[in-house]
Order: structure tokens, then C-alpha cells, then sequence
């Protein structure tokens, strides 16, 4: 596979792009073939006909209104044939979805590859996904523009009822991934298209007749194949990183599963507390939100306040010391978005909600967050018809939990007096659930035990003998295995924890104002793999890639 046979048509073949072709190429043995056409033969005949008489396995079929700014491009793309024996075609461009509508570029986060255009003195860059190297990105077709084709590894031939010079790669490529073929966008061949890229009406004609033909197969996505060992740069943004409280509990153990699987991992947060020590033990990065990676704090100061329960924020002078890059900005809390949004602008964005009850927690609308991640399927719901958030843009990816800490623990004698356990933060928020579990624990007979940080005082009022309280612990599966049940706000921690050690949960659905809207209890599912924390990492990484 030393040969390459390209094709282009053209209304008047120009010398001097076949010789450029030639030496840019990078392959001795190259076949260069252009086919004067003033509109006479569609690009389906051209193609066709000069597919069947190659001598070439691999043919390219390209536009003359290119130039190659990749050196030896020729040579990269053989040896992407050669590397993968299954891929059938090779385009610069593509995309993993195929709307209903036939327009392959409806969704750009599931577009592939970069091409540069120049048109009427004018340069910029269409950028679809970040390089990934000499490996091929798989997709379900390529753009027109530039299209290799394996002649024995593809299975269906070019339509010749597409007439023009429309669509004709679309449904090619389209017939031949429905067929089993592979196709990939390559990123390390790089191209000047010198148009701007425009549709007209014919094309929108040949959509319409291709979504009608397909339109038992359509819409059609490709999901990313992922390999958990290529190593990301990942700055997670949060808060506060001192308690054991929900999302602190929730970044560490992100953090974790994440650097577990090869990734290199910053936490930006108010770090401190024990939490940043054992993530320091982890190989995990800690860096102050006051001097983000990159940055040095200047004249000004920032801090977050808290004035009647609002948290604000005051920005500061920073100025910047050094390029930092990173892949992903995994993002949590609107003062952490609004603070390191802007610092990294070729970053990938992803925000977790925690809560739909927080305002704290409600997102911010940028462009450039392309994902969002709700912990449970109450917060999809809640972003969707509260901030008109599109569902595709919301991913549910539930908490993540170190599954060897929790075990099965055999339940408590029943000549003992049950005990309720309420694991989380003493606070507003949860005033009311609690009192409540204080009167009903009361009234059955019951031990409630409530471990968590106080950031309110009403527990120094109840003078309860069956009430105990305990300071905020590491170890809570250590009281979890001595109780009957545990108790907490919506699908939280605490519940989940329960689970893991095989106790039923009370959950209590409240309202922005702490309320109680319901009561529910909820018994262990017999499937509790989506809570593993490396499972979740491995979700997470899926929306991280999915604009990557």
C-alpha cells in the first residue's frame, strides 16, 4: 500500500495544483488524475468510474479549491490505512450524528477534525474537536472535501442516481457505515478549503430526498470509543475543599477514580481540612482559587462571603504568569464558574449540579459549557424546565462512592431499640427534616443519631435523651453498620451509603426553603454499579470526549 491514486474535477485542470499535489504529498508512487467537467457529469460518475479503474487501493477524491498545509500529508494518510485494516474511508471532517434532518453538522459537539478557510482575503479556522494525534477519530461520514477510499474494504459503490454535485459523500459514506465500514477523521492533515462552505438550494433538495430515503435509519449516533489510558489534563473547580460535606465528599472521590484511570487531576478550591490531605496521599493537585494554576494574585483581593445566608463574590486583579492548558474544566458552584471560566479559554467545560434546591448550585448559561451533569434525574427535570437547558446538553451521572469502603453489614439485633441515622450538614436547609426526625424517632421509640457540621445552633435548643450528636467523621460507614436506617435530604450521600451497607433509607423531598414536600422510604436496588466511583469516572470521561 506504497501508492495513491487522487482524484478532483474541475472546470479547467490547472498545472500547477496537480504539481502541488505531487509536492506535498510525500508519496513517491502518486497517480494524479483531473477530470475537466463543465457541469456535464455529476461527481458520482466522475468518481465512480475512476474508482473502478485504479490501479491504487487507496483513492482520494478532494476539491480543486484546496491547498495542503500538512507536509507529506500523503504519506500520514496511508499509514492510517495501514494501521487500523478495518477502516474503509478517511475524510478531514465528520461527524459521529446524523439528525433526522440529513444536515450532518446540526449538533457541532459531535462534529470531528479542523479545516481552514480563506475566502476574500480573509483566514479563520473551523476547529470541531481538539488533535488527536495520529490516531483516527471514528465518525459516521466525512466532508466531500477531502475523502480517502480503501476500493477493497468498502462495500457499497457511489449512488449514481445523485445527479450534481451534492450529498454525493454523504450518502457514499452513509451506505457504506449502515454496510459495517469504519470511517475516520484524521487530524494530523491539515487543509486550506478557499471557500466559505455554503448550502444552496440544490443541496437542500438532495437533503430532502436523502432524508426521506434513510429516514427509517435516522437519526443515527456513533458513541465514542474511548481509551481510558490516554491521559487528560483536568482542573476541577469547587468551592470549598475542607469538610466532608456532599460535593467536597463528591470532587474527592471524582478526583480519585479519575487519576486512578491515568488522568492528571487538579482540584481549585478553598482547599484545607483533612479532605485536601488525603487528596495530596492520592497524587491528586490542590491549588487556591485565589491564585489559580497560571495566574498570581495582584492588587486587588478576592473572597467569598457569606451575607445572610447568599454567597458573593469579590473579583480581584489577577494577572497571568504562565500558559497553563488544560483539556477539561470540570466545574461546580456559580462563584467557581464565574471565577475560572474566563482564565482558560480553550479549555472544554463541563458543570456539575448538585442541587436543584441550591442557588448556590443552579447553573451558569455559557456557550461554552458544553455539558452539563445532573447527580440525579429530579435535577434534569428541574434545569430543563427551569433554565430551558436542551436535554442532550444534560448528562445524569449519579454520585460516586469508593465501593471497597462499604460493605454489608448485618443488621442490628431486633431486641434492641432502632436506630435512625442523619448523616449531612446541620444547617436551614434542613432544619425542618430534622425536627421531624426528632418528633416521629421520638414518638417510635426510636435512637436518632445526627452526624454533621453545624452551621446553625437550633440543636443546642433540644434537650432530646434519645437524640445523640456526633461531629462530622471520615469513617461514617463505621456508624452506618450500628443502625437501622438512615435518613437524609433527596437521593444525598447518605442514602446511597446506606444502600452500599445494605440499610433502607428515609428520604425526604424538600422544597428551596428547606419544607418538606414528601416522605418516602426506599429499600437498596439490586444493582448498585452506577454508584462505583470508577464507573462514574468512566461516564464523566464520556462527556468530557464528547467535545474533545
Amino acid at each position: 500500500m506504497n501508492n495513491l491514486t487522487v482524484v478532483f474535477s474541475t472546470r479547467e485542470v490547472r498545472p500547477e495544483f496537480i504539481e502541488l499535489i505531487k509536492q506535498t504529498c510525500g508519496v513517491k508512487k502518486i497517480n494524479v488524475i483531473g477530470i475537466e467537467n463543465k457541469g456535464d457529469k455529476s461527481l458520482t460518475e466522475i468518481y465512480q468510474d475512476n474508482l473502478d479503474k485504479s490501479d491504487s487501493d487507496v483513492i482520494l477524491f478532494c476539491h480543486d479549491d484546496i491547498k495542503f498545509d500538512t507536509d507529506n500529508w500523503g504519506r500520514k494518510l496511508l499509514n492510517h490505512f495501514k494501521r487500523d485494516k478495518e477502516v474503509g474511508i478517511v475524510g478531514v471532517a465528520g461527524t459521529r450524528y446524523m439528525a433526522e434532518s440529513g444536515r450532518w453538522w446540526e449538533d457541532f459537539s459531535k462534529m470531528h477534525g479542523a479545516v481552514n478557510h480563506e475566502h476574500e482575503g480573509k483566514r479563520w479556522l473551523s476547529k470541531y474537536s481538539n488533535s488527536t494525534g495520529n490516531k483516527l477519530q471514528e465518525v459516521l461520514l466525512v466532508d466531500g472535501l477531502f475523502f480517502a477510499v480503501h476500493k477493497k474494504r468498502i462495500k457499497e459503490n457511489f449512488n449514481l442516481e445523485i445527479g450534481g454535485f451534492h450529498f454525493y459523500e454523504v450518502d457514499f459514506c452513509f451506505r457504506n457505515y449502515l454496510k459495517g465500514v469504519k470511517i475516520g477523521v484524521s487530524s494530523d492533515i491539515r487543509l486550506t478549503h478557499k471557500s466559505v462552505g455554503m448550502t444552496n438550494d440544490e443541496w437542500e433538495k438532495k437533503r430532502e430526498v436523502f432524508a426521506k430515503q434513510y429516514k427509517n435509519d435516522l437519526p443515527k449516533f456513533l458513541p465514542l470509543k474511548l481509551d481510558y489510558k490516554k491521559q487528560l489534563k483536568i482542573l476541577i473547580g469547587c468551592l470549598n475543599f475542607n469538610d466532608t460535606t456532599g460535593s467536597e465528599l463528591y470532587i474527592f472521590e471524582l478526583a480519585k477514580a479519575l487519576k486512578k484511570l491515568g488522568n492528571d487531576v487538579t482540584i481549585c478550591s478553598n482547599i484545607g481540612g483533612s479532605i485536601s490531605k488525603k487528596a495530596e496521599a492520592y497524587g491528586i493537585n490542590l491549588t487556591s482559587l485565589n491564585e489559580p494554576p497560571g495566574y498570581k494574585l495582584g492588587d486587588g483581593k478576592w473572597q467569598l462571603n457569606t451575607e445572610n445566608g447568599i454567597i458573593t463574590s469579590k473579583p480581584n486583579t489577577l494577572y497571568k504568569i504562565k500558559d497553563v492548558k488544560f483539556d477539561v474544566l470540570h466545574l461546580n458552584h456559580k462563584p467557581v464558574v464565574e471565577r475560572l471560566l474566563p482564565l482558560y479559554p480553550l479549555a472544554n467545560v463541563i458543570c456539575t449540579i448538585h442541587s436543584e434546591v441550591l442557588e448556590l448550585e443552579h447553573p451558569i448559561i455559557n456557550p461554552r459549557i458544553t455539558k452539563y451533569i445532573a447527580i440525579r434525574p429530579e435535577i434534569k427535570e428541574f434545569l430543563i424546565k427551569q433554565f430551558k437547558i436542551s436535554e442532550d446538553k444534560i448528562d445524569i451521572i449519579y454520585n460516586p462512592f469508593d465501593v471497597e469502603r462499604f460493605k454489608k453489614y448485618p443488621l442490628p439485633p431486633k431486641t434492641e431499640k432502632e436506630v435512625i441515622l442523619f448523616v449531612g450538614t446541620i444547617d436551614y436547609l434542613r432544619q425542618d427534616t430534622i425536627l421531624d426526625l426528632i418528633e416521629k424517632t421520638k414518638k417510635n421509640n426510636q435512637i436518632l443519631r445526627i452526624v454533621g457540621k453545624k452551621r446553625v445552633n437550633f440543636l443546642d435548643n433540644i434537650n432530646e435523651p434519645h437524640v445523640e450528636y456526633y461531629e462530622p467523621v471520615w469513617n461514617v460507614e463505621n456508624y452506618i453498620r450500628d443502625v437501622n436506617k438512615t435518613a437524609g435530604i433527596l437521593l444525598g450521600r447518605t442514602t446511597i451509603e446506606g444502600w452500599l451497607c445494605g440499610r433502607p433509607g428515609i428520604m425526604y423531598h424538600i422544597d428551596e426553603s428547606g419544607m418538606i414536600n414528601s416522605i418516602e422510604e426506599v429499600d437498596p436496588p439490586e444493582n448498585l454499579d452506577k454508584f462505583n466511583s470508577i464507573n462514574v469516572a468512566k461516564e464523566v470521561i464520556k462527556t468530557y470526549f464528547e467535545k474533545l
